[in-house]
Parts: C-alpha cells; structure tokens; sequence
C-alpha cells in the first residue's frame, strides 16, 4: 500500500543521526544529534523532545529534501523500548509532520536484520548506551534484553582521565580519536599482548591505558558502576536464548562505533563460545537493517496508517511497533 510513496528511515543515536531513503544502501545523511541546547537523547532515550522536532525537521527538509507528507517515515527506538517513547514519536510524526504512515522498531531487531539473520543475540554499543539484546523469528525478546549505560563517551572520560591523573590534557575530540585508534581490548579476561590488527600507536599512552579504558565497558566496576558489564550481559541474552538440543546456538551480532575498537568481536568469540559476526559498517548496521525492511513489499503492510493513528490516537502503534 505504502510501496508507492517514497519511505524515508532514521536512527537518531547519542552521538549522531542517520537518515536516507528505503532500499538505500548507506545513509544519506549523517549529522550530530547534539543541540545547542544540549544532549536529544541521553543513554539512547529521548529527552527533549522539542529538540528531536528541529532535527528531524533539518532531516528531512534539507538533508534528504522531501515532503514529509509524502513520506512514510520508519524510526528507531533503543532497547528495550518504551511504550511511552512510542507513542510519543507517533504523535511527533503524525501530529508534527502530517506523515501518512509510521513505524517504530528497535535498533536490535533492525541490526538482525541487516546482517540477514532472523535469530541471534545483538551486541550493540555507541555513544551514549550499550546492550545486549536476544533476536528469534524477526521479533525482539524482552525477557533477553539488557542495555547498559555505559558507552563510547564514558569511555573518552575514563581515558581523559587516565592520562589527566599524570598531568596530559586533551580536549574531547582529540581524546575520542586516540580513543579509536590507539586503544585495544585484550583478548582475554587478565590477558596481555595485542589484538591481531594492532592499532596505531601513541606516545601519549603509557603501560596498560590503551587495554584499560575498552575494559570498563566489559567490567564498568573498574568506574565504579554497579552490575554486570557488556560482556556478562550478551552471555546472559545467550542463556536465555534457548536452542533445542543439537542446534546451532545463535550467533552474535555487532553494532555500533564503540564495537570497532580492535579486539573487541574477538573478545567476545574467545569468552562467549559462539560466533560473532562483525560487519566492517556497523557504525551504521540498525539503519542499514531499516532500509532494507522498509523497501520489501513484505512490509508494507506493517506500517501504521494515518487512519489508525486517528481513530485509537498514539496507542496504535502497539500492535505493529515491537
């Protein structure tokens, strides 16, 4: 019903939204989610909804250039998704935007799908949230879905840190790069070395601050941070995701730009015990995922409808947004 208009798909993360066109390969657009005003989303969740309005408005009137009234629009939401935050982008679209369809899917099922795999568990972390979340059958599973905030600036901080207790101090952006291309995740738990493509390397870090700072996100108890790290989390998702006996269990699934720090898919196969699949643009892995769902006649019939949206109000989403 809705293959005829133009579908438009975008993942707004902590860090940065991407946005494009369904059956597009690679995002159209990638901007900062960050306003002047402050912080979109804080740990994946919106906060300001206000400023979620003005980027979505810069979205699609000049960095893609359609008219929203045109467009069907398929947006992302962090795991585990809330009912409340559902409905309110709902509102926003059909209220704010006069969209004539909508939906709203978690990034980890979106993940799955691009990676083509209907079962498994994903591992996704960014800027602002991490989480480990169990896929089976194209749906999400709650009961095996964990998130974490805990991410890639928490892990710039901790480095800052590091460096700053022996008197070195970067700004945040130059700490962020020697964050992605200097630091490693060790192989495994107390191990030593380096990962098999060893990063750039850096007179700035010293000793172990290039394996130190990628730990805490599988250990947050080196910050202090109560709970069980990305780690614990992804092989709890993994239990809970129950296999009969003689089957393959689910593989694992990577998303995310803190998940391209070295070492890191071979971390997680040497301590988890299955495979991990790590596409080289999983930056980008829940929007790409959007896009291809979004241009299968299959699904055109799971977006929910200006007429739905009129007749129940926000609770229409419930049914089709999962």
């Amino acid at each position: 019903r809705y293959k005829a208009l133009c579908a438009v798909v975008i993942d707004v993360g902590t860090g940065h939204t991407r946005s494009g066109l369904a059956g597009d390969k690679h995002p159209r657009s990638v901007v900062p989610s960050q306003a002047e005003g402050g912080p979109i989303l804080t740990h994946g969740v919106v906060t300001n909804w206000d400023r979620l309005e003005e980027l979505w408005h810069r979205v699609l009137y000049q960095e893609l250039g359609v008219c929203s009234k045109e467009v069907a629009v398929l947006a992302t939401d962090s795991p585990p998704s809330l009912a409340v935050n559902r409905e309110k982008i709902a509102e926003l679209l059909f209220e704010g935007f006069g969209v004539p369809a909508m939906l709203v899917l978690p990034r980890s099922l979106l993940v799955a799908y691009s990676y083509g795999r209907p079962t498994g568990v994903v591992v996704g972390s960014g800027a602002g949230v991490s989480y480990a979340a169990g896929v089976r059958g194209g749906y999400t599973l709650p009961h095996a879905t964990f998130r974490l905030d805990m991410a890639g600036d928490a892990l710039t901080l901790y480095l800052g840190q590091l460096l700053k207790s022996r008197g070195v101090h970067l700004g945040t952006n130059q700490l962020r790069h020697l964050k992605e291309t200097c630091c490693w995740v060790l192989p495994r738990t107390g191990g030593t070395g380096e990962p098999p493509n060893p990063p750039s390397t850096s007179d700035l870090l010293l000793g172990n601050e290039g394996s130190r700072c990628p730990e805490a996100l599988l250990a947050p108890t080196t910050l202090g941070l109560p709970g069980p790290g990305l780690l614990k989390q992804a092989a709890l998702s993994l239990s809970l995701c129950k296999v009969p006996p003689g089957h393959t269990p689910p593989s694992v699934l990577l998303a995310g730009g803190t998940t391209l720090l070295r070492g890191f898919p071979q971390r997680l196969a040497t301590e988890l015990g299955v495979p991990v699949e790590a596409d080289p643009h999983r930056r980008s892995a829940a929007w790409m995922g959007g896009s291809l769902a979004a241009s299968l006649d299959a699904f055109q019939d799971a977006w929910v409808p200006r007429e739905a949206y009129e007749e129940s109000g926000p609770a229409a989403v419930h049914p089709r947004c999962y």
